[in-house]
């Protein structure tokens, strides 16, 4: 590409390549935070709902407790999701529980306490009655359990 006069046009096309991409990173790099000047409050979060239960249950080969019990809370009617963990440094420990889950008869009634109930109901007793919370969720967590399994 040539100009009238005949001279090229590539070092300018060229400098003005570098300046979009210049202008394009420096967008990107514009994007990462946002600061608030009035923090959001969660006082309209009404509850959880466990949303994800993972286990990692320990490797018996191994010197060392592997065992993990991650429960991610969920929000309800708000987006807000909360992430809890039995691990080797929690009381009980994760493989601890897994054993414990894993051999329960998770049919039985609720009656208010760790050892009867649903899987969920169990995890909630813990986590809000018993007051592990504050130990696995880095916060406490304060309520009751309603509902039924279907």
């Amino acid at each position: 590409m040539t100009t009238k006069q005949g001279g090229m046009m590539w070092p300018w096309l060229i400098g003005f390549g570098c300046g979009v991409v210049w202008i394009f990173l420096a967008s990107i790099h514009a994007q990462e935070l946002i600061i608030l000047t009035t923090p959001e409050s969660v006082a309209t979060l009404t509850g959880f709902r466990i949303e994800r239960l993972i286990t990692e249950p320990n490797n018996p080969d191994t010197p060392s407790d592997e065992g993990r019990l991650i429960i991610q809370l969920a929000g309800v009617g708000r987006p807000f999701a909360l992430m809890c963990e039995y691990h080797a440094r929690t009381t009980p420990t994760g493989t601890f529980l897994i054993t414990a889950l894993n051999k329960a008869n998770l049919s039985t009634v609720y009656a208010g306490n760790a050892t009867t109930g649903s899987l969920k109901q169990r995890v909630h007793h813990r986590l809000v009655v018993m007051g592990e919370a504050a130990q696995v969720c880095g916060r406490a967590i304060t309520g009751s359990l309603s509902g039924s399994p279907p």
